[in-house]
């Protein structure tokens, strides 16, 4: 028995041991993984991590986004907040942040956010854009410039960007400036209702009203809304002297742009202009009963009512405005010389003298002050000559 037994023994043996070394090399195995993550797991894990944060930020951003066009700027903040937690680098968070927080009145928090954004991100061209707006709100035009030229340096096809940086050049008087800027951006542009809107206000820095109001005319042809700039059509044609014109398109304008008192005065000079001054004067004295207030009355109301009255010969509507415009605004020449205008009609030339001598005092370059003086007083000569004449 024991000569059988040998053989089985032998091959138990070398297959026992095998299963024990396998066994400790399992046990190893688990061992070690108990001991931590692999280097591979941890950046796997890592990225794991960093793709659900990602998703999350992408909702929240999307969601701050939506608040922000919706008005509701606390629920944007607080969105976009969380973003800008798990990535503060993220220039486009802090771009978006810097507009929220712009929107709420914190102006200087929303200068830095935009800053911080465009040293994220030299290329943002909206960061410098929203730096410009920041700066003109504050009454920063030269910096305003800057960064309106950064914007559209690195997107020149901007339209926005062209508006903003040439019509800040004009409101710095480098009216050259921001038509050399046009002119070399023509090319972008060539069909645009905004840029000869934009050239019509170059044009009219310039002086040149004819090519302000056909830049003009242009542009409500190309606008897709031409209503956008009929109130800037009136208005360009008041200064180009095309009376007919600016009547036309102020017909036009909603009731609460016509009925405005510097368009009511634009209509009656437009009216007086074209032989409708009793319409003219019709218009601003209805304008003026709806005043309740006596200070509500301005200067160039007086100015045009009383100038349109005394063309028309209504003297007592002519003298109401002289006087008031002699006693509000005594440093103002038109007052006297409305009075004295007045009087020399009248045939008081002694009084109209001193009163013109009184507006040539306040205005010595206006011509027509000079004119009258010097009628008034030949008239006074003439009369006093008549009435000496008589005595004899």
């Amino acid at each position: 028995m024991t000569d059988h037994a040998t053989p089985a023994l032998r091959f138990i043996k070398p297959m026992s041991l095998l299963v024990v070394m396998l066994v400790a090399m399992l046990v190893a195995m688990l061992v070690a993984g108990c001991g931590g993550p692999t280097k591979t797991g941890i950046e796997a894990r890592k990225a794991a991590n960093d793709r659900f944060n990602r998703v999350g930020s992408a909702v929240a951003f999307d969601q701050a986004t939506q608040a922000l066009e919706a008005g509701q700027f606390k629920a944007a903040l607080d969105q976009i907040d969380r973003v800008v937690s798990s990535f503060p680098t993220d220039s486009k968070a802090r771009l978006l942040r810097g507009r929220i927080v712009f929107e709420m009145g914190r102006l200087e928090l929303a200068m830095r956010e935009f800053k911080n954004a465009a040293e994220l991100d030299p290329l943002c061209d909206e960061c410098f854009y929203y730096q410009g707006v920041v700066a003109q709100r504050w009454g920063r035009d030269e910096e305003a410039a800057r960064a309106y030229a950064a914007a559209l340096t690195i997107d020149p096809t901007n339209t926005h960007y062209l508006l903003a940086s040439a019509e800040t050049l004009l409101v710095l008087n480098r009216v050259d400036d921001a038509k050399r800027l046009v002119d070399d951006s023509a090319c972008h542009f060539e069909f645009n209702s905004a840029l000869a809107h934009l050239r019509s206000e170059i044009a009219t820095a310039e002086g040149d009203h004819a090519q302000a109001l056909q830049l003009m005319e242009l542009a409500v042809t190309l606008a897709p809304d031409p209503s956008l700039y009929q109130e800037d059509l009136a208005i360009v044609a008041f200064h180009s002297r095309d009376w007919d014109r600016c009547l036309k398109s102020m017909a036009l304008l909603p009731t609460q742009v016509s009925d405005r008192a510097d368009m009511i005065r634009i209509r009656a000079r437009c009216m007086a202009m074209v032989g409708r001054s009793r319409e003219a004067r019709d218009l601003l004295i209805v304008f003026e009963s709806r005043t309740t207030v006596t200070e509500s009355i301005t200067v160039d109301h007086d100015l045009t009512l009383g100038y349109i009255a005394w063309m028309i010969g209504d003297i007592e509507r002519a003298d109401i405005c002289a006087r008031r415009l002699m006693s509000r605004n005594p440093q103002l020449c038109d007052g006297f010389l409305l009075k004295g205008m007045i009087l020399d009609r009248q045939g008081d030339f002694a009084s109209a003298v001193q009163l013109l001598k009184k507006a040539q005092d306040l205005d010595p370059q206006r011509r027509v002050v000079r004119e009258l003086l010097v009628r008034a007083e030949a008239a006074q000569l003439s009369l006093g000559g008549v009435s000496v004449a008589l005595q004899r």
